[in-house]
């Protein structure tokens, strides 16, 4: 078939839970099929990688969006959306130029089927008449921004992402109805989803990982010793880091004086940083391209998400390395693991703290945790068994 690929981002280089399942869903689709990509990117940076998408692709599109964060041209459309009733993540992507780009695809390609890739780009299925859609959601809009906007505790900030989040969760509501079918990455968006619209073209197709490139290696563990991955410029790691730090990290220092912790991924926190500078057991390493090393040096590996929604690759990415994962209810949403047998959870930061001190104290059943994780995840999350639900689902567009 020829597909039309839609993408908010470009995916490479795969170093972000967002970055791998589109990478990875790219690869496997490209392994039968061809591929016409438009995509988007908030850095130019991001457009040096654009050959390594050609390795897959027929053509391959790319368009600058605005970047989020402080600046003129975010503050502007955030500023024009407040009269919009469409979402701001939506209003961002829908760009002109973009827009002609894919009516030339879709006029000279013979495209049989449209893969889109997140909610975000949803203002463009009016223009895809007659071919078949299917939309992936990497985790469902509205319940993300909902969750942060319990946690936030800037007043306007509060106010903003409610209004947000009436937005999100009615266009939802509208639009994931019109596609031919919807991707989600867990049982819990497919209820949710299904639920909220009232019609059930939803299809659970997990996150995966790459089981040979995240697998147990024979190095030596470090007693007592903690890692957290993830870039935290975004609110959802940089909440779950601020929240360790404040609230779990004392409890552990008590209970294990010599106990450290690496913090690996860029943008750390001011908190993060300050308390880096006071306590020599906390190391903040910054971006890293390899993280498997570290994170099989690593007696637990900590994820104190509290918003956010989907599956958490990264959680996924270290019980493939056999690593005892201590997570809260968000970071373990969606995955299908079994307390006590190949993870531990809690929510409240003294239990999470006292569960990850329990690890520490007992390494045979850690290592067993550990062990008894990856073998889920080559049962369940692995690419290899993944990419056939992948095939059957777009292959029953095939003409």
């Amino acid at each position: 078939m020829n597909i039309l690929f839609l993408s908010t981002e470009n995916p490479y280089p795969p170093d972000g839970g967002h970055h791998l399942r589109t990478f990875n869903v790219l690869k496997i689709l490209a392994s039968r099929h061809k591929i016409y990509f438009v995509g988007f990117a908030q850095d130019k940076n991001e457009f040096k990688y654009i050959p390594e998408i050609k390795k897959f692709c027929e053509t391959v599109d790319i368009y600058k969006v605005s970047e989020t964060g402080y600046n003129k041209a975010f503050f502007m459309l955030t500023c024009k959306n407040v009269f919009s009733k469409q979402p701001l993540i939506a209003q961002r992507y829908f760009i002109p130029e973009a827009r002609k780009r894919i009516e030339q695809i879709l006029v000279g390609d013979s495209i049989d089927l449209v893969h889109m890739d997140m909610l975000a780009l949803g203002l463009y299925k009016p223009i895809l008449k007659g071919i078949p859609v299917i939309l992936t959601n990497h985790n469902v809009e509205s319940l993300r921004i909902y969750r942060w906007m319990e946690v936030e505790k800037k007043l306007f900030i509060k106010s903003f992402l409610f209004y947000q989040y009436l937005k999100l969760k009615d266009f939802e509501k509208r639009i994931c109805p019109k596609f031919d079918q919807c991707i989600v990455v867990s049982g819990h968006d497919k209820t949710y989803l299904r639920n909220l619209c009232g019609k059930d073209n939803f299809v659970v197709i997990p996150n995966g990982v790459d089981i040979e490139y995240f697998k147990p290696e024979s190095v030596e563990v470090r007693r007592n010793h903690l890692v957290w991955v993830g870039g935290m410029t975004g609110p959802y790691n940089s909440d779950a880091v601020d929240f360790f730090i404040e609230k779990i990290w004392p409890v552990i220092k008590y209970e294990v004086r010599e106990a450290t912790i690496d913090f690996v991924g860029g943008g750390p926190t001011q908190k993060l940083r300050n308390k880096a500078l006071a306590d020599e057991n906390v190391k903040v390493l910054g971006f890293v391209s390899d993280i498997r090393p570290i994170v099989q040096r690593a007696s637990v590996f900590v994820a104190p998400i509290r918003i956010g929604s989907g599956t958490k690759i990264k959680v996924l990415n270290a019980m493939a390395q056999a690593k005892p994962v201590v997570a809260t209810t968000n970071a373990a949403e969606g995955i299908d693991v079994t307390q006590e047998k190949n993870i531990l959870i809690a929510d409240d930061p003294g239990e999470f703290a006292e569960k990850i001190v329990y690890l520490l104290n007992h390494e045979q059943i850690a290592k067993e945790i550990g062990t008894r994780a990856r073998e889920l995840i080559e049962n369940k999350y692995s690419w290899d068994v993944i990419s056939e639900d992948i095939h059957r689902t777009y292959e029953n567009y095939k003409k």
